[in-house]
């Protein structure tokens, strides 16, 4: 029987609350906390309990894979910190980067310090004016000359950068400029590329004025954190992708220093990869995905993660919603809605889209396995197709359960990263990481070894 106009509407009611790319808040009615099940590690707590037994400040590395819940789980440390006194400043990266550039430690230095600028000016809602970030660099910029030595006299010039400033511009347009002038940027970089220490030391003294003016409303005592999200999403295009990942790589491995932060507890996300080309360089509390299955030869079921799952669909279908679209229940589960749980890979986002390809498809309640069959072909052919290398890499992680890196080149760390930005690779923890591929692939990546295989043995002259 075809739908009628109200289920139709039901329909679309439960496609909106199956939005893949929402962040939730932690007391959203739909937020799961996976990080409680048996013999899992909780993110959260690891970077929480870090900055309380660390008094003045600190600094640490957080990242996740994409669809892994960065945001969500951030919001969460953000009130539980809160919660006990602290005063915690978020600012998304991408607000100041662009992600297709390449990056120095210039660069960042100014965004650390404006961004945190612009925090307090919107977490207290004031107007710094001209003890602003922005305002004290455009200063800084437009009055600082720059010292040439030649044959036998030094002569004194105004900086590049004052042509920035005629017409009377706004500070704040110095956070666009940086952002969205590749020029600005590197006239910026050309100036600041002896003056290193200086930047830092000015940005330093800015932060420590922005504590002073916390505490002077808050308390003497009052922790002070700052949350710098979306650094991870630096990759570039597909033109530049492996340089601007080296200049990611140079940030982190020469600076590290001085992205410490005086009197403030700073947690970057950072680009997961950063594991793979820099091992020992620094800890990153990493997302893994939902662990639906164990560590052994035959992937023997984890119950836990599954359960979490369908903790996940129960919340966003209702239990009358449950009934009405997957029909009679069998010891407490729902068969077809189990058919999607099993090929989702422990990601939640994988999991939303798969339960919007079957409303998308349903044409009567409650839903077949025919829609079912097509959602899972439709989501799968996302993957499709494979090449034979990665298919042979990708048998390799399936078998080894590591990364199996040949490599930490550039290359390699790149091809590695986009397998796991896509899901064709898992990250999962059981006390100890370990790697898996997508349970939509397994079949298709050991045909195509398969057949690679056969190929290569009957080209093969026979002796």
């Amino acid at each position: 029987m075809a739908l009628t106009k109200e289920e139709r509407q039901y329909l679309g009611t439960i496609y909106q609350k199956l939005d893949p790319l929402k962040p939730l808040e932690p007391d959203d009615q739909f937020y799961q906390p996976i990080y409680g099940a048996p013999g899992c590690d909780d993110p959260v707590d690891l970077l929480q309990q870090h900055i309380g037994w660390n008094p003045i400040d600190s600094m640490q590395m957080f990242s996740g894979f994409r669809g892994s819940g960065k945001t969500t789980e951030l919001k969460r440390l953000k009130k539980n910190l809160e919660e006990q006194g602290y005063v915690v400043l978020y600012a998304d990266a991408l607000e100041y980067l662009n992600p297709s550039q390449e990056i120095e430690i210039s660069d960042l230095l100014v965004v650390l310090a404006g961004a945190f600028s612009d925090a307090i000016e919107k977490e207290f809602k004031v107007d710094l004016g001209e003890e602003s970030y922005w305002s004290r660099l455009k200063n800084y910029l437009t009055k600082t000359t720059v010292s040439l030595t030649e044959a036998r006299s030094k002569t004194e010039i105004d900086t590049p950068l004052k042509e920035w400033f005629g017409g009377g511009k706004a500070s704040i347009d110095l956070k666009f400029e940086l952002r969205d002038t590749p020029s600005f940027r590197q006239k910026l970089q050309q100036f600041m590329e002896g003056r290193i220490s200086e930047l830092k030391n000015q940005t330093h003294k800015f932060i420590e004025d922005g504590v002073k003016i916390i505490r002077k409303k808050k308390g003497d005592e009052t922790g002070i954190v700052f949350i710098f999200d979306s650094l991870e999403q630096l990759r570039g295009s597909r033109s530049n992708e492996q340089s601007v990942i080296r200049s990611v790589e140079r940030l982190f491995a020469d600076n590290m220093q001085m992205l410490a932060l005086p009197y403030v507890h700073v947690v970057y996300t950072v680009p997961p990869w950063l594991q793979f080309a820099m091992p020992g360089l620094a800890d990153i509390v990493m997302l893994p995905s939902v662990r639906q299955w164990y560590n052994d030869g035959v992937r023997t079921s984890y119950e836990p993660g599954s359960n979490s799952l369908r903790s996940l669909i129960h919340k966003r279908f209702g239990e009358e919603g449950c009934q009405k679209y997957f029909g009679t229940s069998v010891d407490g589960l729902y068969p077809l809605a189990e058919r999607l749980i099993a090929v989702c890979g422990g990601h939640f986002r994988d999991l939303l889209l798969l339960f919007r390809e079957a409303l998308l498809r349903t044409k009567s309640l409650p839903v077949t396995e025919d829609v079912i069959n097509l959602a899972t072909t439709s989501f799968r052919s996302t993957f499709l197709p494979i090449a034979i290398d990665d298919a042979q890499w990708l048998d390799k992680i399936g078998k080894l359960r590591t990364t199996s890196l040949p490599s930490v080149k550039t290359e390699d760390v790149t091809r590695l990263t986009r397998f796991l930005d896509t899901h064709f690779v898992l990250y999962l923890t059981n006390g100890e990481e370990w790697y898996d591929i997508h349970p939509l692939i397994r079949d298709e990546v050991a045909a195509i070894v398969q057949r690679h295989g056969e190929l290569k043995s009957s080209a093969t002259p026979s002796t």
